[in-house]
């Protein structure tokens, strides 16, 4: 409490001294100079109005005028003054984060016959204040690619490998949503469904980012959502498909053309309410996927493995004892409905605004080892729901005041059967085969969990541009965490006993709950930030500089002495527990950028990124609890766990090279320390469990090449290549754990190895042609080398090389297309999405012995199969392969 009482007292002192706090990621400036056409001198006073809004500003003394704090996104603009004809210049873009510059150039009315002139915003090839890589899509960009979520949008960027992030693990981004945190704390990922028509504006960072970012090391993703219109708009779309493919032999029960996999209904209405002010945006949608990985009905859940039978002078044989109708099950089904909803009320000098986002989901997870007793697999679902309130204040066109506040709930559940002692259940170790390269032949998974959180956050801001060149920003937020999780397995209570025929007899039971197997927690992390940073803008070059600081409390507690989690009285520290630490961190940020002519800027920025390790790796077996047997199965967590650290360099380069055509190249290099790791204590009585610590190490270096052709004359393209090299000591953080599973031990890495996600060559090329709002045609090229793998030791020698080996390389391409028919001010629009355009079979998942999916050289040493599939039938997996092509014809209407 005294280190919190500390931070606030700072956060206060920047405050009282500057007054003024910069808007976390969900607005734009707009800046210029107004002159005189003729003789070219400024015109002072003269009005700059942005239609639609209450946003203005008026010309100084040189001319200069500035309007912070504007929205993103396209707008018309007005430049008035006495004795001059009035200026309407539309297609101004106003984008997150960044400072557009608008010139303008007044005629006198006596010269001008027009009572106004309307002219078109240039906009510059290259963004003068950009200090880091960061991508801008707007509303436009997205209805143009062949993309349905948030997530497809990111693995488009640079950088970007399988929501990777320059070669950081997937759990270092952070998501936020007008400007507040919806990453969920539990696992450090996404947590609700933003669909694109509530994208207003979305900026990708993966370079370093300013100080009012934090809790990520690799990547921000920032999305500004839809307000609601002035008038009514809405639309109505739906579309179905269908997995079309060649492949029907790898992929089952894919050889139905005519058959709907897909269903897709989506509606959006915005506009006025009646209250004068007052305006809504509301969008809707539902989605079912039956999915492409079916598991065949060979066993029901109670069928069991064969019995071996052995008479005299007979060669064994087996009695086979499947039930099932041998029907197609889908295995990977996704159902999703969601809602995001805004009201908006605006009056001068004030803004209030109420979101909720809201989605349900169903799904099932394809496990190969199920395929044919598929109604064993337990089914997941989860519900999460945003609700953010927000008041700005706008006193001045240069200064902007806000204070929002969210409550964000996320519930997470799984299981085979909603009631836990369902009659339907079987023991869990019925139906394990004999033999390898078997499938299950009955049985279910019995596991369960329930897990909920809450995250309540409280954030406050105010900006200002003190000077010309200066905006300078303070900033404070509090998150407050309420987290529950419980898991639990069915145990047999007669697992010892069988019946008169020899058949062992199920009990449905669980253990009891504090025990293994059946373990509950509720935590109340809280989470405390401030950061202090100044953009500062001349002519030669854009600095941005801050400061932030983190202050994160665990509340939890850990044993006293690790060696005697079994609370052996004969041991130090038995039953007694110390509390966690609070943990404080300070992170510097730098960025700059400097234009060496209109058409080419140089630009550096430099960075200390920190990140609580996700709750799940603190708090997990919080009842501290082992098997005391002689092997490795206990996990701990670690509530006392360090921040992980990367710093981050980067140097990059803008030039326009033809008209249209601009061309950008970085460089990064980023180090990372203490990330998520495990070691192995022994206790005092020599039982061993893992327990997780701040010990993993990396490093990522490359550069990526752009090459993009603005959108004019009906074409527009874009290809990045990116080339990469990220070294660690460990993928997973789980890898010492694996590791200590054999004996002996796999021997720990001593030097750094490519981590499972260093692709050294990653290509992305978007085509767009049409003419908008009438039709368009897009299309998505992408090109990855293979992914590193561990080779088997059969292969490599009896030597473990771990990442030794390198994975097929990848290709795929999407494309969409889309027509417009206007019947009556009625757009109606028909459009095509096809996935995986040539039904390219990329190989993700190889086996150890080959390098490929196709085959596993330890079959030569499988043995008998007590089992009715053959080994070719395992060994060919479906799961290994990337999505086979899928076609989907929509319809839509709009006004």
């Amino acid at each position: 409490m005294k280190r919190l009482s500390n931070l606030l007292q700072v956060g206060l002192f920047f405050f009282i001294a500057l007054s003024t706090l910069i808007n976390a990621g969900t607005t734009g400036k707009l800046t210029g100079k107004v002159t005189d056409t003729q003789t070219g001198e400024p015109v002072f006073g003269a009005n700059i109005v942005i239609e639609g809004t209450y946003f203005g500003g008026a010309a100084d003394m040189d001319g200069y005028y500035v309007i912070n704090n504007i929205p993103p996104g396209e707008y018309r603009v007005i430049v008035s003054a006495v004795g001059f004809a009035k200026v309407i210049v539309e297609k101004v873009l106003i984008r997150i984060d960044l400072t557009t510059n608008v010139n303008v150039k007044l005629t006198s009315a006596a010269v001008e016959l027009k009572q106004e002139v309307v002219v078109t915003a240039e906009r510059p090839l290259v963004t003068k204040d950009l200090t880091s890589t960061s991508a801008t899509i707007s509303a436009n960009d997205i209805k143009m690619m062949p993309v349905e979520d948030v997530g497809q949008i990111i693995n488009l960027q640079a950088g970007v490998v399988g929501g990777h992030f320059r070669g950081g693990r997937s759990n270092e981004v952070a998501y936020l949503i007008d400007g507040v945190s919806v990453t969920d704390a539990f696992n450090n990922r996404l947590s609700v469904e933003v669909e694109n028509t509530s994208i207003r504006q979305m900026e990708v960072i993966s370079g370093t980012f300013n100080a009012e970012y934090g809790q990520a090391m690799s990547g921000i993703v920032n999305i500004v959502t839809q307000d609601g219109s002035q008038k009514f708009e809405g639309s109505v779309n739906a579309y179905a498909g269908n997995y079309i493919t060649n492949n029907t032999d790898l992929f089952k029960n894919l050889d139905k053309p005519l058959r709907l996999s897909t269903r897709n209904v989506q509606f959006s209405l915005s506009g006025p309410t009646g209250i004068k002010g007052l305006t809504f945006f509301s969008t809707g949608r539902y989605y079912d996927n039956k999915g492409y990985l079916y598991g065949k009905r060979v066993y029901n859940v109670t069928d069991n493995v064969p019995i071996e039978v052995t008479l005299p002078d007979v060669p064994k044989f087996f009695i086979y004892r499947n039930t099932g109708d041998n029907a197609y099950v889908s295995m990977n089904p996704d159902r999703k409905y969601s809602f995001n909803g805004k009201l908006t009320y605006q009056i001068p000098m004030f803004k209030f605004s109420y979101s909720l986002f809201w989605d349900d989901n169903y799904n099932r997870y394809y496990d190969h080892y199920y395929s044919w007793t598929p109604d064993g697999v337990v089914h997941h679902y989860r519900t999460n729901t945003i609700n953010n309130f927000q008041i700005s204040f706008y006193p001045t066109q240069s200064t902007f005041s806000s204070l929002k506040f969210s409550v964000n709930s996320h519930k997470y559940w799984g299981n085979l059967h909603d009631d836990p002692y369902d009659p339907r259940y079987v023991d869990p170790t019925q139906g394990i085969p004999t033999s390898g390269y078997t499938f299950r032949s009955g049985g279910n998974q019995g596991y369960r969990y329930t897990r909920n959180t809450k995250t309540n956050v409280v954030q406050w801001t105010l900006s200002s541009q003190i000077t010309k060149e200066h905006k300078i920003g303070i900033g404070a937020e509090a998150r407050f965490h309420d987290m529950f999780n419980h898991s639990l397995e069915i145990v047999n209570l007669t697992e010892d006993q069988t019946d008169s025929l020899g058949n062992k007899i199920f009990t449905l039971a669980y253990r009891d709950l504090g025990t293994l197997g059946n373990q509950a927690y509720r935590k109340k992390p809280m989470e405390v930030s401030a950061y202090i940073q100044d953009k500062m803008e001349y002519d030669i070059m854009i600095i941005n500089a801050g400061i932030r600081l983190d202050y994160f409390d665990p509340n939890s507690v850990l044993p006293a002495d690790l060696r005697n989690v079994t609370k052996n009285p004969d041991f130090p520290g038995a039953g007694e527990f110390v509390k966690t630490k609070a943990k404080l961190q300070l992170s510097p940020r730098l960025g700059a950028s400097f234009p060496i002519t209109d058409e080419g800027i140089i630009r550096f920025s430099y960075g200390h990124f920190f990140q609580i390790p996700s709750f799940e790796n603190l708090y997990t077996n919080s009842d501290y609890l082992i098997t005391t047997g002689g092997s490795l199965s206990s996990v701990m967590g670690n509530p006392d766990l360090g921040v992980q650290k990367t710093v981050m360099y980067e140097i990059g380069l803008q030039q326009v090279i033809f008209t249209n055509m601009v061309l950008n190249l970085t460089v990064y290099y980023r180090d990372i320390r203490n990330l998520l790791g495990m070691e192995i204590i022994n206790t005092y009585e020599g039982f061993k469990y893992a327990r997780f610590i701040n010990r993993d190490y990396g490093n990522v270096r490359g550069f990526i090449f752009t090459f993009e052709r603005r959108f004019v004359d009906y074409f527009g393209a874009k290809v990045d290549y990116t080339y990469q090299i990220a070294e660690g000591n460990a993928s997973d953080p789980y890898s010492v754990y694996n590791n200590n599973q054999t004996k002996p031990p796999v021997e720990e890495t001593k030097k750094v190895v490519s981590l499972d996600w260093d692709q050294r060559h990653t290509l992305n090329l978007s085509l767009n042609a049409g003419q908008p709002g009438d039709w368009n045609v897009g299309m998505i090229f992408q090109y990855g080398a293979g992914f590193p793998y561990t080779e088997d030791r059969k292969v490599s020698q009896g030597v473990r090389f771990e990442n030794g080996g390198i994975k097929p390389q990848t290709l795929n391409v999407d494309l969409r297309a889309d027509k417009v028919f206007d019947l009556g001010g009625l757009r109606i629009n028909a459009f095509l999405l096809i996935y995986n355009l040539f039904d390219i079979k990329n190989e993700y998942g190889v086996y150890g012995t080959t390098g490929r999916a196709t085959n596993d050289l330890n079959v030569k040493e499988a043995g008998e199969i007590i089992g009715l599939n053959t080994i070719e039938e395992y060994v060919k997996n479906p799961a290994m392969y990337s999505t086979p092509r899928e076609i989907r014809l929509g319809f839509g209407f709009g006004f």
